[in-house]
């Protein structure tokens, strides 16, 4: 499925402009008495405005101007606001280098066209789009695949040859099950979000997309997803026989590479090497003391879900696995709360393995 256009968003992706419609739908949601938090316009990202107005009518409804006169006071404050607008870090990189591969290009937004207009405009960048869609005109926005089928329909291409660039999880969503591959390039913010994982490449910033990015998606090479990095571990074991034994039929990592002195395993899609070393001293472990625990000092594991967690301890006890720690719930009904248990490897490598119930949990502070 030859790649033969791409399909770019516009807003956070081609400009910084999240804080000029946060500036804008604070002033006329304000304007209304709504007081909404910010989480409230974080949620609606990357939806029309005029789905927007209806949104923010059925949780807080108002007494005078309709929804669709909303959004347009909220887009108007925008159009103003876009004006002193730059291409973000890479747009321009970007734009000529999939021009100079021959591909054709376009942008699909969930934008009024009067703000497309303007926004491509401020930047410079209106000559290199063949194609300006805006969802306004579409029967559903974002995250429906409308916007971008109607996108490749107007290019005369179909959808599965096109390559899309999106910010939001929203656009990613929309692009993807119009049947196009989607390079994701998220904020700051949500950058290891795992929402981003069905993309097929998730980037810090536009910069970062180059001649081999776009060869390996126009040959179908899978690319390392930044939205969950595989870590590489090599860590001393005294037996790579009783490593194979505890990382392949107790634990169920599949084996990869290996030499007379080394082995690759599958942890759960990450890279862990066990590494020959008969001097290893498994009876040496320092421990910390964490929520009334003795928590080995140097020890590696996994985030999982509770029911892979669940299943696994039970592999560990069918095994006979002693346990360093018992299967326990640590900081219980406190923030970060957590399932946990450690295990040793027969060399005496401690592992720690964990179940969040709420993702969001993981680097909790209070």
């Amino acid at each position: 499925m030859a790649i033969g256009a791409c399909v770019f968003d516009m807003d956070g992706l081609l400009l910084e402009s999240e804080s000029l419609w946060r500036r804008a739908e604070r002033e006329v949601s304000d304007g209304l008495g709504l007081g909404f938090a910010d989480e409230v316009f974080d949620q609606t990202m990357g939806v029309r405005m005029r789905d927007v107005a209806r949104l923010w009518f059925e949780w807080r409804p108002w007494d005078g101007p309709s929804t669709d006169e909303v959004a347009d006071q909220v887009i108007s404050r925008v159009v103003e606001l876009v004006g002193n607008a730059s291409p973000l870090p890479g747009v321009t990189e970007t734009l000529d280098l999939v021009a100079e591969a021959g591909m054709r290009v376009a942008l699909c937004s969930s934008s009024d066209d009067r703000l497309i207009d303007a926004a491509v405009d401020a930047l410079g960048i209106r000559d290199h789009f063949e194609v300006l869609h805006s969802a306004e005109h579409d029967e559903f926005g974002k995250p429906h695949p409308a916007p971008y089928l109607a996108t490749a329909t107007k290019l005369g291409i179909a959808p599965h040859h096109c390559l899309a660039f999106e910010d939001s999880v929203t656009g990613c969503l929309s692009a993807k099950s119009a049947g196009m591959k989607v390079v994701a390039v998220p904020d700051l913010a949500s950058r290891g979000s795992a929402r981003f994982g069905f993309a097929d490449v998730v980037l810090s910033s536009l910069q970062q997309f180059d001649q081999k990015v776009l060869e390996s998606l126009r040959a179908s090479i899978p690319v390392p997803n930044l939205s969950r990095p595989r870590f590489h571990l090599a860590f001393g074991v005294s037996d790579l026989d009783a490593a194979r034994a505890f990382y392949g039929e107790v634990l169920g990592c599949r084996e990869g590479r290996s030499a007379d002195t080394w082995v690759d395993f599958d942890l759960w899609g990450h890279q862990v090497v066990a590494h020959l070393d008969p001097a290893l001293d498994a009876a040496n472990v320092t421990t910390n003391d964490v929520d009334g625990h003795a928590v080995p000092a140097n020890h590696f594991g996994l985030l999982l879900h509770r029911g892979e967690w669940l299943d696994l301890v039970a592999r560990l006890q069918s095994a006979e696995v002693p346990f360093l720690m018992e299967p326990t719930v640590r900081f219980a009904e406190l923030p970060g709360e957590q399932h946990t248990c450690f295990v040793q490897d027969p060399a005496g490598n401690a592992l720690e393995f964990k179940a969040f119930a709420d993702d969001r949990q993981v680097f909790v502070t209070d």
